[in-house]
């Protein structure tokens, strides 16, 4: 018949023919062309991906490159800061040696009465500058100072202390301030990192944490729940690699994590590389500062009470 296509099929049982409209021979013949270009377009795509993977590979690898460079950055900084310290303390020995007066600074009792602090001005000085525990304390795992490098086995400057503890114990600010740096990294150097900018030059830094709650730029309380200790970037175990710095200088944050008013005074004795009589005189007029602010307010809302007692006895 025209317009059909007539297929004959022979088996052992004998021959049957069918015949195939041109309409379904038609559908049959666009479905083919349609699949060829699903099979080609589906080539292209993977040729595609492949390329895409190669690119993504070679960024991966610059990325991890780049963490290296910053980690070993990291690490030479503070073996410069180590050096500086360590040929600090050898100028000051020469100079002992060959009788020169030493250069510290005088205690602050002798340029500060230090008697004149008031309770106020006491607890804003903990509250601005780091003190305390960053940790629930459960033992040191490394002081500050020079020490042998439980990875690089090499002798090397801690700028930090390591708190002991388990994955996930809270980690808390030891100052008011703001959050500087948010750095998450959980392969190279410091892990997952926070530093916190407090007042009067000092800042602190928390190393190798699990989790990080806080963002860039956040104002932040003494106390505050910040991030969680971990075992990230160069570490040997769960530990918190915790930093006070002065000036950007590193100092043994042992001295200020025992740091409270109960031995308020020790502090003064026990960091001689902080300029404590300007600290001291900038907390007082902070302090003199607030009071005013706040004996301003009461003397507003003392007068709005007056005006509207006297607006009310003259409606009267």
């Amino acid at each position: 018949m025209r317009g059909n296509t007539t297929i004959t099929i022979t088996t052992i049982n004998g021959s049957k023919s069918y015949t195939i409209d041109e309409m379904i021979k038609g559908v049959i013949g666009y479905l083919a062309l349609a699949i060829g270009a699903i099979f080609v377009l589906g080539a292209l795509a993977i040729y595609f991906l492949l390329g895409e993977m190669d690119n993504y590979q070679a960024l991966k690898n610059q990325h991890k490159h780049l963490l290296l460079t910053n980690s070993d950055l990291e690490i030479a900084i503070r073996e410069k800061q180590g050096q500086l310290l360590e040929i600090s303390d050898k100028v000051t020995d020469i100079e002992a040696m060959i009788g020169m007066p030493p250069q510290e600074l005088p205690s602050v009792s002798a340029r500060l009465d230090l008697a004149r602090i008031s309770a106020s001005e006491r607890m804003l000085m903990l509250r601005s500058i780091p003190s305390g525990m960053p940790t629930e304390f459960r033992g040191f795992s490394s002081p500050f100072g020079w020490r042998n490098h439980p990875l690089r086995r090499q002798r090397e400057f801690h700028t930090g202390l390591d708190f002991r503890g388990p994955i996930g114990t809270p980690i808390y600010a030891t100052a008011d301030g703001v959050v500087e740096l948010v750095r998450p990294n959980r392969t190279v150097g410091f892990g997952n990192l926070i530093t916190l900018s407090h007042s009067y030059g000092f800042k602190t830094l928390y190393a190798h944490l699990d989790r990080m709650i806080v963002n860039q730029g956040q104002f932040v309380q003494k106390g505050q729940l910040i991030g969680y200790l971990g075992n990230t970037g160069y570490s040997t175990g769960p530990h918190l690699h915790y930093e006070v710095r002065y000036l950007n200088r590193p100092l043994d944050p042992k001295n200020f994590v025992e740091w409270d008013l109960e031995n308020y005074e020790s502090i003064f004795e026990k960091e001689k590389k902080v300029q404590w009589d300007s600290v001291i005189k900038g907390i007082k007029w902070q302090w003199t500062l607030l009071e005013q602010l706040s004996s301003q307010r009461e003397q507003r809302s003392l007068e709005s009470l007056t005006s509207s007692v006297n607006s009310t006895s003259m409606a009267r």
